[in-house]
């Protein structure tokens, strides 16, 4: 797992390996430049191009810090723009309330930068905007619909601490109770959860991923806090089939093709699920296929289509490793802490939902970038001063990360 938040972990990378080997690739289910159907069949691109535009929406998943991904996304893009020019264009990368800026940009109304900065992008998404640009000038250049698909991920969050049911309506940014998840889908989802549970049986004595048994899959469904979580996930999911289904008959579009992470994105459970139940049927999903995952993903029906890309390896992953606070954060009136990862250090040191974080290291802090840059440069087997802020009163305390 590469993500520290759980929303983050189920949108990005959750389902890759870090270690594919390069010598690989010659075996690859997708050969470079290929499109493959998931009946492993190799398909010609004009043929698939002319398939997808008869669509109503295709939705291509991402790990959201792979550049070849998104050169995929806007290749694919402007293929499509060529079939069908009445389309719009959805990004998990922004939430509802951004709406105005994106048609702003769309108009020519913003710089770049003013753009990024209307848009909140170091606040709400903090992925490369370096790789996700292209595609925004595309549309700006053939002025084609943006679409905001996110909500705020307080309102994530909130669903996931508290329920569905115990979250006020004005709470709900307008999005409607999601369809119940399939039984493939819970377990994608336990699966996710379980590796935030200490000392749970998936974890051997020498602290190695094991797969989760289904005994224990089973109990960690009928856990309340995994329903919480789960509801947490399906709300992300409802909104951004919402605003597609929205864009398809409000703005009276053909087609919307829509970037998110391919948590969403695969199998038939996620948004193509949520679309179904907004009697939107005519959809695609694709895959970037870069050797990284395992090719009985696509067999089993993961992704409808895969296109061979370069693999690609971070110049991050080979930078040293850092210590993990355990917090999901927000900018509310202040930097707060909205959940808390279970097991982590900061459960340990005492630290409370709602706890707005005022000091990290003597420096006072005013966005969430504060912490995080913060945390990135503190060494395993340090401590970690914090100045919180709680009812009210100040109170001092200190993480304390473990040796490596």
């Amino acid at each position: 797992m590469k993500k520290l938040a759980l929303g983050l972990l189920l949108s990005s990378t959750w389902m890759f390996s870090a270690n594919a080997a390069e010598d690989e690739l010659d075996k690859q289910c997708v050969p470079e430049g290929k499109w493959v159907s998931k009946e492993n069949r190799q398909i010609k691109n004009s043929d698939i191009i002319k398939t997808l535009s008869n669509t109503s929406v295709v939705l291509i998943g991402e790990d959201h810090e792979n550049p070849e991904h998104h050169r995929m996304q806007l290749h694919t893009m402007t293929q499509l723009y060529a079939q069908q020019p009445n389309m719009a264009l959805g990004f998990e990368s922004f939430p509802r309330s951004t709406q105005k800026s994106l048609d702003q940009w769309v108009n020519g109304e913003l710089s770049e930068d003013d753009f990024i900065k209307a848009v909140r992008w170091d606040e709400v998404w903090r992925f490369n905007k370096n790789y996700y640009l292209p595609m925004f000038h595309f549309a700006r250049m053939n002025k084609i619909p943006m679409i905001a698909l996110n909500v705020e991920r307080k309102l994530v969050s909130t669903v996931s601490n508290k329920g569905w049911d115990n979250v006020d309506e004005s709470m709900r940014e307008g999005v409607s109770k999601p369809k119940p998840a399939s039984k493939d889908y819970m377990r994608v989802l336990a699966e996710v959860f379980s590796q935030h549970m200490p000392k749970h049986a998936h974890e051997s004595e020498a602290g190695q991923t094991q797969e989760v048994s289904k005994e224990d899959l089973n109990a960690i469904i009928e856990n309340p806090s995994f329903q919480k979580f789960m509801q947490g996930q399906l709300v992300w999911d409802r909104a951004m089939a919402e605003a597609i289904a929205k864009s398809l008959k409000e703005e009276k579009v053909s087609l919307v093709v829509s970037v998110m992470g391919a948590g969403h994105v695969m199998g038939d459970y996620g948004v193509v699920h949520q679309l179904k139940d907004l009697k939107v049927n005519k959809t695609a999903t694709l895959m970037p296929w870069d050797g990284s995952v395992d090719c009985s993903e696509l067999k089993s029906g993961a992704f409808d289509y895969a296109f061979g890309v370069t693999y690609f390896e971070s110049k991050e992953s080979h930078k040293k490793d850092h210590p993990r606070l355990g917090v999901y954060l927000e900018h509310v009136d202040g930097v707060v802490i909205s959940r808390i990862v279970p097991g982590s250090v900061a459960e340990s040191m005492g630290i409370n939902v709602g706890d707005k974080i005022t000091q990290i290291a003597g420096k006072p802090v005013e966005k969430v970038m504060d912490v995080v840059e913060t945390v990135k440069i503190t060494a395993f087997g340090t401590w970690l001063p914090l100045l919180i802020e709680r009812d009210g009163e100040k109170k001092e305390f200190v993480a304390k990360f473990p040796a490596k």
